[in-house]
């Protein structure tokens, strides 16, 4: 997920007949995020990364690597390129401690990160000017990584 440091707004309550005024900047700093969730326990493993790329993918297999020290990672995530390249299989071959596979292409509805990605806007970015984007960042950080999602469905079916 990338966060930038512009105003998006949404559906927000205010006095009738009346416009709410909101600070909106445009143009500024952007943030990249990883983010994994553990489907059993509802707990999310976020890290930030300069830009979404091979190396930032191994750079985040390494910390879930960390975070369920032995254990093994059924991870199935989205078919970013990156995520993909020869860099991250090379990396792959060096540990047993993941199985990759990827959602079908173009079915994000069926990726539960999705699902994380949306609650993080609508807690804490919608509706907000941040002046301070590395509050945001951190802000963000903490909501990700301090929430439990267990009730989030993860899946559009009831």
């Amino acid at each position: 997920m990338s966060l930038n440091q512009e105003t998006k707004t949404k559906n927000v309550w205010y006095f009738k007949h009346q416009e709410p005024l909101i600070q909106a900047k445009r143009k500024g700093r952007s943030q990249s995020f990883y983010g994994a969730l553990n489907l059993k326990t509802g707990q999310e493993t976020a890290i930030t990364v300069k830009r979404q790329n091979s190396k930032a993918s191994i750079e985040f297999l390494k910390k879930l690597g960390e975070t369920y020290a032995g254990k093994h990672i059924l991870l199935l995530w989205d078919n970013a390129s990156w995520h993909k390249s020869k860099l991250v299989k090379a990396f792959l071959t060096t540990t047993d401690q993941f199985t990759l596979m990827n959602f079908p292409p173009y079915t994000p509805e069926f990726n539960p990160q999705e699902q994380i990605w949306k609650a993080l806007r609508q807690n804490v970015t919608h509706n907000r000017l941040e002046k301070d984007f590395d509050v945001l960042i951190k802000d963000c950080l903490g909501y990700l990584n301090l929430s439990n999602f267990k009730s989030i469905k993860y899946l559009n079916h009831p």
